[in-house]
This record gives C-alpha cells, structure tokens and sequence, in this order.
C-alpha cells in the first residue's frame, strides 16, 4: 500500500467518479480506476461501487475512507513541518479575549525579526483542556473564577497539566452606551437582575456562575434573568455597541473594550476573584517561543498582578 492509493480513492470518493477524480489529479480515468483497483485487491475489500453516474462509497469504504483522511493529513503536516525547519512554532489555545489577541499580535510584531509561526485558536475552557492535553496546543490561556478554581484543579491534575497563575482580576459587567447602567462606577449582585445578558457557552467554567449557582440565587432563576449565549468575540462587541446587552467577564486589563465605546464596570463584592493564567503539560518542557511570550506577559502592566 502507498500514499498514491490512498490519495486516489480519497479523491474518487470525494468528486464521485473516476473521470473527475482524473481531472483533480491531472492523469487519466484509467489510471486512476486501476490505482484504486489495486488498492482493492491488496485489502481484498471492495472499496467503491462503479456504476453508470460514477462510483458510490462501501460501508468497507466508507471505515478506509476515515483512515486514510487521517494519513494524508499527517503525511502533509510532516511535510509541511520539514519545509519548516528553523521555524520557531508556538500553538495557542485561548478563551475569547479581544485584548489577549491584541497583545499576541504585538508579541507577533516584536518577534517578527525571527522566523516564527504562531497558531492561535479561541474556544471554551474545556475544549483548551481537551487541546493541550492532545498536544494540539503547548499553552492554554484561561480565565477561572474562585469558585471554579477547586474542580479545575482536579482535573488538570488528571490530564498531567499545570496551570500557572499570571494575575488576580475583577469580575466586571461590560456594557454599551445604550445600556442605563453606562454611567455607573460600579454594579451589585442585584442590578445585574435587570439586564439582558449574553455570555459565551461554557458548560463548567462560566465566569457567569462566580455569581451562584445554587436554585437560590437569582441569576439562575430564569423568571428574573435573560442570557443569551456565543462563542463569537465579534459577535458579542457588537451587541455591546449596538444594544442595551451587557456580559459578564474579566480581563487582565481594564479597557479591554474600551476602543469600541464599550465600559467595564466593576462588580462590587468581586475585585480580583478572576484568575487569569496559563495551562501547559506538566512533563513537557515550554519551547523558547512559549517562555519568551510568558515573559512578555510577565512585563506587560496587568491589573491584579
């Protein structure tokens, strides 16, 4: 079995005939139909159905078909990894945080004298534990709020990670100008009750949640309160700017929003019960990239260091 019959069946399933599988591979119909044949035979499996429109998928097929997606990609990232030999590489994984990109795209500029490639993706707390822990990501930058802190322990402990604290933040409520509260220094447990919520989907580690999360305590009476949920930064600015919506967050610096009109009004009772840190794997060594970002993040002037 070789790469070529793999990528040929991949191809034939993927345009649904031999003649245009050809056409993306620049051969002929034959080739490409006695190609898969052989890799039929060398399985003793049949693989895909010839018929007059083009050829359909086996169940057989079908299990060959995921393993072999899986070894083209690895074949790719390999050689896309030997072209890229003396790139320095860094894989981050991150909750939603519009500052946090700024300053990455600053740490990006800084190290532009060097030949470094960065991969940033946003997603959910659990879903960074879940990419670390793969190694689809070397660090993990998170927010986790006091109440939260215990069980995230536990199960980073679980996974072989370590968590390293950068700051002690507030909790905030940040809100537009169409909010009434805009103008306010500072909010309470209980005028957050009046507002319109939208907060990003979290099912464990929700910042939301620092506030209770016991049947007691109003933000989770669904008579008193409405939340709507996003995973999109993007999305949620714009209902900030646009609407009386507020969310509540944290942020290693104030102004996190400031740019696009929107205030962060501290919660009173919550000043630096946010911790906003890292997360790696506990037995692997942080490549010179990762320390040199985490020691740009140690000189940066973060409120709650």
């Amino acid at each position: 079995m070789d790469v070529k019959q793999l990528q040929y069946f991949v191809v034939s399933v993927d345009m649904g005939s031999f003649h245009a599988a050809a056409e993306a591979l620049i051969t002929t119909q034959p080739n490409v139909s006695k190609i898969v044949k052989s890799l039929e035979e060398e399985l003793d499996m049949v693989l895909l159905n010839r018929n007059r429109n083009g050829v359909t998928i086996t169940p057989q097929g079908e299990s060959i078909y995921m393993y072999a997606i899986e070894v083209l990609k690895n074949i790719n990232i390999i050689n896309e990894f030997k072209k890229g030999q003396g790139l320095e590489m860094l894989s981050i994984s991150s909750v939603p945080s519009d500052t946090l990109s700024f300053y990455l795209s600053k740490f990006y500029n800084d190290e532009s004298k060097k030949n470094i490639q960065i991969d940033f993706f946003e997603t959910n707390v659990e879903e960074i534990l879940k990419r670390v822990h793969s190694r689809k990501s070397e660090l993990g930058f998170v927010y986790i709020s006091k109440r939260s802190m215990s069980a995230f322990k536990q199960t980073i402990k679980s996974k072989g990670l370590e968590y390293h604290e950068l700051a002690k933040t507030p909790l905030y409520l940040f809100v537009g100008p169409n909010s009434p509260l805009y103008t306010r220094e500072s909010v309470d447990k209980a005028t957050i009750k009046d507002v319109k919520l939208v907060q990003y989907q979290e099912k464990q580690y929700s910042l939301y949640s620092q506030l209770g999360h016991i049947k007691e305590d109003f933000l989770y009476n669904r008579d008193n309160i409405s939340v709507s949920y996003t995973n999109s930064d993007c999305f949620l600015i714009q209902l900030l700017k646009n609407t009386s919506c507020g969310f509540i967050g944290s942020s290693f610096v104030n102004n996190q929003y400031q740019e696009y009109g929107i205030k962060a009004i501290p919660i009173l009772s919550y000043e630096k019960s946010i911790s906003f840190g890292y997360i790696h794997r506990r037995r692997d060594s942080l490549s010179n990239l990762a320390k040199s970002l985490i020691l740009y993040f140690d000189n940066l002037e973060i409120d709650g260091k």
